[in-house]
């Protein structure tokens, strides 16, 4: 079979997984998109190992290794509080300029990079 008990209860785990690193930046959504991204995340990297003929009975290194570092891009890709341009650095709000209360507008690439 294609899905035994193991590879569901891994999913499961895999998905958890991938929320741990971002469950306090992201929202709800966000964090549900992380964990069914982590699924597939985990049975790529199962599958893979199976290829390389690398030996790993239980998938830990696929569950805890590669979902762990999905998750942590993933804190960063969903750390979303009102739109790309807000992020939880500053507290759910915009950034802005030195001396000046208006957001600054499409700086959603830099915030990613400022939170890898």
């Amino acid at each position: 079979a294609w899905c035994t008990k193991g590879d569901l209860c891994n999913g499961i785990l895999a998905g958890l997984v991938s929320i741990t690193a971002g469950c306090a930046n992201m929202e709800c959504g966000s964090a549900f998109a992380a964990g069914l991204i982590g699924a597939f995340v985990y049975q790529g990297s199962s599958m893979l190992l199976v290829k390389l003929k690398i030996d790993d009975p239980v998938d830990a290194s696929p569950v805890h290794g590669f979902c762990g570092a999905w998750g942590v891009l993933a804190a960063a890709f969903f750390d979303w509080g009102k739109g790309v341009d807000y992020f939880n650095g500053s507290g759910w709000s915009c950034k802005t300029p030195e001396g000046s209360t208006a957001c600054i507008g499409g700086i959603g690439c830099t915030m990613i990079g400022s939170n890898i």
